[in-house]
């Protein structure tokens, strides 16, 4: 197999940047901060709330699209709204979700993307100062943020029956050879 060192990019993984000069056959690979794989954009940071909410968006986007022909459509029962929206939005709003991170503001986000579009599909406003809950109750939708957490673990168990030699299980399972030393990490 040969490596392609026009298309080959690395990308470091630290909370500050670091330059790295990676060479292959003498040609030297370049190195990105963040890119995209897989119509996600990796950083090298780790900051996942930029993806969150560009994701969040391309979630409003399909909403505002199915906005007139669906969720305004009287003929429609609520149900149906609702399955529509597990099989269109939800996905869009949680690609990869069950391999990131969460942090309290990613929860957030997704959360306030889900009402916006539930209370949509409900025919309810803020101004009717109705709960989450009743409007969730109403579409026969869970919360976001808990349907997420019932994918991590399929996702864990689905690792956990994985063979032992596989790199996901692998990269899981084993933690970093070697002792840290004490006091505070360098800053360099």
């Amino acid at each position: 197999m040969t490596i392609s060192t026009q298309k080959t990019k690395c990308m470091t993984t630290l909370k500050t940047p670091l330059r790295c000069k990676l060479e292959v056959d003498g040609n030297i690979i370049q190195q990105k901060m963040k890119f995209k794989y897989l119509g996600i954009e990796l950083s090298g940071c780790g900051d996942v709330e930029e993806e969150v909410r560009a994701q969040t968006v391309r979630a409003t986007r399909v909403a505002v699209c199915l906005s007139d022909t669906v969720w305004r459509n009287k003929n429609i029962k609520v149900k149906t709204k609702a399955r529509i929206y597990k099989a269109v939005v939800r996905p869009t709003m949680t690609y990869t979700a069950e391999t990131r991170p969460d942090t309290a503001r990613t929860r957030q986000l997704l959360e306030t993307t889900e009402m916006r579009v539930l209370r949509r599909i409900a025919g309810k406003t803020l101004f009717d100062r109705e709960k989450s809950e009743n409007i969730r109750r109403t579409c026969g939708v869970e919360n976001i943020n808990e349907w997420v957490l019932g994918r991590k673990r399929e996702w864990n168990d689905h690792i956990s029956r994985m063979d032992e030699e596989r790199m996901v299980r692998i990269a899981r399972d084993r933690s970093p050879l070697g002792r840290r030393s004490l006091g505070r990490p360098r800053k360099q």
